[in-house]
């Protein structure tokens, strides 16, 4: 027997090896894209009409590029795929990346449309021998009204929190009312700005009318930004910078008007100018708002005006600091007697706190304080963890002219440990691109160590995305859970992939009393998917009679739309038609090959394998009954491995002759 000796090449090819010139370790570039899959998100270009949206900001994000080989490369950059046309990269690019070097590339987004969109970046060295690496870019057009729309904020009077000034809001809520102010001194309130469009919010007036003196500002000045903006230097807020939200800063300053009232009004009108086309003009809410104070001359002051228990370092009116005690001292600063006819906390309008945290163990109600003369107020706490404050009001009143006509002070009182509010994780849950249609994630909440009882108020979901990806799921934190010094809860975030894929953002909100986060003191924490798009299966059916089928068993090179043949030379007499040639951008899981009418004299729908049936198999065989011809129609519908159904049915036509 004669031994069989094939060359080299030969073997190679028949073992499958895609052989390029081969070429020694160490002497190619080797790039390494990092990270390997960008997100971005920004406003379209174009509205619903297809009309053109100006002032829309891209989303800019930089790749790197590391060549971890020994030698140079050139370099070369392609961007394909459906979404390309939305993803530019910045001008003056690298033409080369030298040997352990690196190299930044900007890209960025700029969608035509809302939605999501996904492009390819190839990464090319210009050599034979290496791969091509390519960098997935996901892109998604954000849900936002095509213009500018200015919304405000103002800040409560006690800076609890803010409240929020629309075109619909009551005066009280689109008003800056400043607490009483006593005279020579100045109080601020902050006032928020947002964007709730599209394209760039551009304010270019902040301007104060003093109503109570025309003319003025009546003591009400903008204290930051220090100047008003303006048309050539504008306040800008872009979505798709994430400014979509400033905040300026509005300071009163209390004056003695000459009427010799203990308390004197003021007001004024602040106006927002800007590019919004509805109220551009400050002509009304939210873009027009009212501003209040009362300048206060009192006759009394109060020393100190707080007292944090916790604090060891604050002596609360004390030579030295007293354990659970603190001294108010009450003096008239006026030239006539004046009478203390109210002390009592805020909160529970007596003597008492709400929760019995502070009492008032020597008051000064009924006394009679002659000028220059003083009167202790002795307040006491009791230790416990959760962090409270409350208020200690107190009225005096010059005989003769009424309630509160000696005037009126306010003291704050604070107690207990500040808790300390963690997470894990931190600050963003990815659920990256799962193969499930439901994916849930643990979020633990932690109170530090030492701190004071966290207090849980609530957890919410504000969705960024067109529709709603993510829940909570059992065990719920309920409402008003309570941590101690190093307790911890989970909540469990559930998400539900679409079957398209996709990004997805969302906001979790975790509302708490810890004061380290700010009014209305919740921590916030971004949810985020970064679900590949999957694409809708396409069907793809041939047809290959016996012979062909020896030297392509698949029938990939099958006839694709019509075929003949004549019966007499075919043995046996069957034809295979075959899904091998169907796409998705991951797997074509299911087929389903039908019969379609009219069917030949002498033939039924048996007549074809798994007629009509949705299976997983590729290829069904069509056997031709004795002596039947004419024309046969076969169609294709195929499923991949989410479920997507093809869009198409594939019909081939098979004429069958003698």
């Amino acid at each position: 027997m004669k031994k069989l000796t094939l060359p080299l090449a030969a073997v190679l090819t028949l073992l499958g090896c895609n052989c390029r010139d081969m070429q020694p370790a160490g002497t190619v570039p080797d790039f390494v894209p990092t990270p390997t899959a960008l997100s971005f998100s920004a406003c379209p270009t174009r509205d619903e009409n297809n009309l053109a949206v100006a002032g829309v900001f891209p989303d800019t994000k930089k790749l790197s590029i590391t060549n971890q080989g020994r030698v140079d490369g050139e370099l070369a950059l392609t961007l394909s795929g459906a979404g390309a046309s939305s993803f530019t990269l910045g001008s003056g690019l690298p033409t080369s990346i030298a040997r352990l070097g690196d190299v930044e590339i900007p890209i960025s987004f700029s969608p035509t449309a809302k939605g999501d969109v996904r492009a390819d970046l190839t990464i090319d060295d210009k050599t034979d021998s290496t791969e091509n690496r390519v960098v997935t870019l996901i892109g998604s057009g954000i849900n936002l009204p095509a213009q500018p729309s200015i919304e405000t904020a103002p800040q409560k009077k006690d800076a609890s929190g803010f409240l929020t000034c629309t075109a619909d809001s009551p005066i009280s809520e689109c008003t800056l009312d400043f607490p009483d102010t006593l005279m020579d001194q100045s109080a601020t309130l902050q006032l928020k700005i947002r964007n709730r469009g599209c394209p760039a919010l551009k304010v270019t007036a902040i301007e104060i009318d003093g109503s109570t003196t025309p003319g003025t500002n009546d003591g009400f000045t903008l204290d930051s930004p220090s100047s008003s903006p303006s048309e050539g230097s504008p306040i800008l807020l872009s979505t798709a910078d994430g400014t979509d939200e400033t905040t300026i800063t509005i300071r009163f300053t209390a004056t003695d008007d000459g009427s010799g009232s203990s308390s004197q009004s003021h007001y004024a009108v602040l106006t927002l100018k800007s590019n919004d086309p509805v109220i551009g003009d400050g002509a009304a809410n939210p873009a027009r708002l009212t501003i209040q104070a009362n300048a206060i001359k009192p006759s009394i002051y109060v020393s100190p005006t707080s007292c944090n228990f916790t604090n060891a370092q604050d002596v609360c009116g004390n030579a030295t600091r007293i354990q659970n005690k603190a001294n108010f001292r009450v003096t008239n600063d006026g030239s006539t007697p004046i009478a203390i006819s109210g002390v009592r906390f805020r909160s529970s309008g007596g003597t008492t706190s709400s929760d019995s945290r502070f009492s008032i163990t020597q008051n000064v109600a009924g006394q009679m304080i002659q000028p220059t003369a003083s009167a202790t107020i002795e307040v006491t706490e009791v230790d416990q963890p959760l962090l409270v404050s409350d208020q200690l009001e107190i009225v005096a009143d010059i005989p003769g002219m009424g309630a509160g006509s000696g005037g009126t002070v306010v003291v704050s009182v604070i107690s207990g440990i500040k808790p300390c509010l963690t997470t894990d994780p931190m600050d963003e849950v990815d659920f990256g691109d799962p193969s499930e249609e439901l994916t849930a994630k643990l979020i633990t909440i932690r109170n530090g160590a030492s701190c004071g009882t966290l207090k849980i108020d609530s957890l919410s979901i504000r969705h960024l995305s067109a529709a709603e990806f993510f829940t909570f799921i059992e065990p719920i934190v309920p409402p008003n859970t309570s941590l101690p010094a190093g307790g911890s809860v989970q909540a469990t975030v559930q998400y539900r992939r679409p079957t398209s894929g996709g990004m997805q953002l969302a906001e979790l909100k975790i509302a708490t009393n810890d004061t380290d986060y700010g009014a209305p003191n919740y921590k916030q924490l971004l949810l985020r998917s970064n679900a590949a798009l999957d694409q809708i299966p396409q069907a793809g059916i041939t047809a290959c009679q016996p012979a062909q089928l020896v030297n392509d068993p698949n029938c990939v090179m099958g006839a694709q739309t019509s075929a003949s043949f004549n019966l007499s030379m075919i043995n046996p007499d069957e034809i295979t038609f075959s899904g091998a040639t169907s796409t998705d951008n991951g797997m074509v899981r299911e087929y389903r090959f039908t019969l379609l009418p009219p069917i030949p004299g002498g033939a039924t729908s048996a007549a074809l394998q798994n007629n009509g049936m949705r299976t997983m198999t590729d290829k069904v065989k069509l056997t031709i009954p004795p002596g039947v011809t004419g024309t046969f129609r076969i169609g294709l519908e195929v499923w991949d491995d989410r479920g997507q159904k093809s869009a198409n049915t594939d019909v081939i036509t098979v004429n069958i002759y003698p």
